[in-house]
């Protein structure tokens, strides 16, 4: 196989052992691909911090922090990564409890063929990643004109009455990501202040505001406290976001069952006086969620 012949694959190696971690780095690097090392556990996290590979190979036996609990971290910081397991005595317990915490295969050590027994485990990890990411950007995209067809179907059932969905949908495809978060919160109804919470990692940061100053940067919200996708909304209080209001109403966005982001207005407000029951807010949170939703995984495919 020659060096062109793979695609550029960003893989990182995690091992304890200096010889065996730069053998596999220089025969990677000799096909083509595009490698990082880690001595252990805690580097290799790190490097995940950094930046997320396509692929992941990673000794199963480490001290300090063991494979096990370097994939189980990976899984958790970057669940679409796929991880390999490599092991000099593997068992099937071993084998079973890697497999269960999400790990792609195993291969054995010591790599007697690495073109066959490395390399093409590698590159089925690596294929599978991207028909994932594939499937999950024509899902996004199909639900998403699902959403716009339901819309349609209501709207022609109401007439022009409520929140326009498919005319805002139409607007949005032209928009910059930039205008998203402004025309989301210019579509709430009368002049109360509104904040649009947008998901990073495992934290919602407030990203944009309306008639309010935005809050700093650290009055971000842990993704926990909304856990269930069925949630329409919520009153509760978030000290020193409305000063002149007492209590908020938050609506989770959830697209495909994830996160991600939330819409806060003030208790008893313009907006709510309006809508006593909150259905136009949630059916622009809804839509708010369509395309968020959208624009986060055609984002992370362009990424990826």
């Amino acid at each position: 196989m020659t060096p062109h012949s793979s695609p550029r694959l960003d893989v990182l190696v995690v091992d304890d052992d200096p010889f065996i971690r730069e053998s596999i780095q220089l025969f990677l690097e000799s096909e083509g691909l595009s490698v990082r090392v880690a001595s252990g556990g805690k580097e290799g996290i790190e490097l995940l911090h950094e930046a997320e590979p396509d692929v992941a190979l990673v000794d199963l036996r480490m001290p300090r922090i063991n494979g096990l609990d370097v994939l189980r971290e990976f899984k958790r910081l970057a669940p679409e990564v796929e991880v390999v397991m490599a092991t000099g005595d593997a068992t099937l317990e071993s084998a079973l409890s890697a497999m269960k915490l999400g790990a792609y295969t195993y291969i054995e050590k010591p790599i007697v063929d690495l073109e066959k027994d490395l390399l093409g485990v590698l590159l089925r990890a690596a294929e599978r990643r991207t028909l994932r990411k594939t499937n999950r950007k024509l899902q996004g995209e199909l639900q998403l004109a699902l959403h716009q067809l339901d819309a349609e179907r209501r709207e022609r059932r109401i007439g022009l009455d409520g929140f326009p969905v498919s005319r805002f949908l139409r607007r949005c495809a032209s928009a910059s990501e930039r205008d998203l978060k402004s025309m989301i919160l210019s579509s709430i109804p009368g002049e109360s202040p509104a904040i649009l919470y947008l998901r990073s990692e495992s934290m919602l940061i407030p990203c944009a505001s309306r008639a309010v100053d935005l809050p700093a940067v650290d009055a971000v919200l842990p993704t926990h406290r909304f856990s269930d996708p069925g949630e329409r909304w919520r009153e509760g209080d978030l000290p020193g976001v409305f000063v002149e209001h007492d209590g908020a109403l938050m609506l989770p966005l959830f697209w495909l069952g994830e996160l991600v982001g939330l819409i806060v207005v003030p208790c008893n407000n313009s907006a709510t006086d309006l809508d006593p029951g909150h259905r136009l807010l949630r059916r622009i949170a809804d839509t708010a969620a369509a395309i968020l939703g959208s624009v986060r995984t055609r984002s992370s495919s362009a990424t990826g």
